[in-house]
């Protein structure tokens, strides 16, 4: 069997013999199952056994992790555990992985996403634990060429751009991602090429409101409808979904500024990615307000002078 394609963020790790575990942080939680499986086509491709189990936080608190990773399995070369995001345990199971990575099972690969700054300092100070805290252009880019390729090995096409705002529309998250897939295959039919359209219709957004169509009223100065919106938005999310709306915007920047027919002016561009950079940077650290606020006064900004 052909291994799957191997996105670059990852060519160094699958080239060479398996880690004892591998830490994925800032914007990239959402690629454990993906790395789970491309380990294992790759393991598949080679003639090897392996497996997958995949721990919610209830398993790894009822389980003992050094009992389950040391029993041995009599089907399987490798097992590979995609366990939850260690900023969602509490500090006994955190303490068990760790006392397990001072000496792990060397047929065991573990796949730990993290959220959690302080534990993601402390897991990847392990020795063999192998870390990546990739940036979401990154991820967003792993992701769409993910989607691509196993639309492409289904008969049909996504083509870059499509496969982009897909990920943006159901969030930088692989399981999301492949579910969405499923779906939009089912759909198509006969058809080849899927597309935006598609996508609209078949897939569920990341969240309760549409982030393009934020980002159209704010390229529109359309300040009551965008302010609208973006409230709409603040009241369910949570901090990570402010990073998926940042690229939301970016990404609806950019492709109009692409587009010579589009109605938006190269200043009127540059204002708006100016503003989400510095958005960013706030998020990032260089300011204590919080992301809700960090967004409602640059948006305040930019629609100045909008009807609303």
């Amino acid at each position: 069997m052909k291994p799957s394609p191997v996105p670059p963020l990852f060519q160094a790790w699958l080239s060479g013999s398996p880690a004892p575990a591998y830490l994925l942080s800032g914007d990239g939680t959402g690629l454990a199952d993906l790395l789970a499986e491309l380990w294992l086509a790759r393991f598949r491709a080679e003639g090897t056994t392996a497996e997958i189990t995949r721990w919610t936080p209830a398993d790894i608190e009822r389980e003992s992790p050094d009992a389950a990773f040391r029993t041995p399995s009599f089907f399987f070369r490798f097992r590979m555990f995609v366990l939850p995001d260690l900023g969602d345990l509490k500090k006994g199971p955190r303490d068990a992985l760790l006392a397990y990575l001072g000496a792990p099972d060397p047929s065991v690969i573990l796949v730990l996403p993290c959220s959690d700054k302080a534990a993601t300092r402390t897991f990847s100070a392990v020795s063999g634990v192998r870390s990546a805290a990739p940036r979401e252009d990154q991820v967003v880019s792993t992701l769409a060429r993910t989607a691509a390729s196993r639309i492409r090995e289904a008969g049909k096409e996504l083509s870059e751009d499509a496969a982009a705002f897909l990920v943006r529309w159901v969030g930088m998250d692989f399981a999301r991602v492949k579910e969405e897939l499923g779906k939009l295959l089912s759909y198509s039919a006969d058809r080849r090429e899927i597309g935006e359209e598609e996508i609209r219709t078949v897939c569920i957004a990341g969240g309760e409101v549409d982030p393009f169509r934020l980002a159209e009223k704010l390229v529109r100065k359309d300040k009551q409808g965008c302010l609208t919106m973006f409230r709409q938005f603040a009241a369910g999310a949570e901090a990570a979904d402010y990073h998926g709306l940042l690229g939301a915007i970016a990404w609806v920047v950019r492709r109009r500024l692409a587009d010579k027919g589009a109605a938006l002016s190269p200043r009127r561009g540059g204002e708006i990615l100016t503003a989400l950079s510095r958005i960013d940077r706030g998020m990032k650290g260089e300011s204590r307000l919080s992301p809700e606020q960090l967004f409602e006064i640059q948006l305040l900004k930019l629609l100045r002078g909008g009807p609303g």
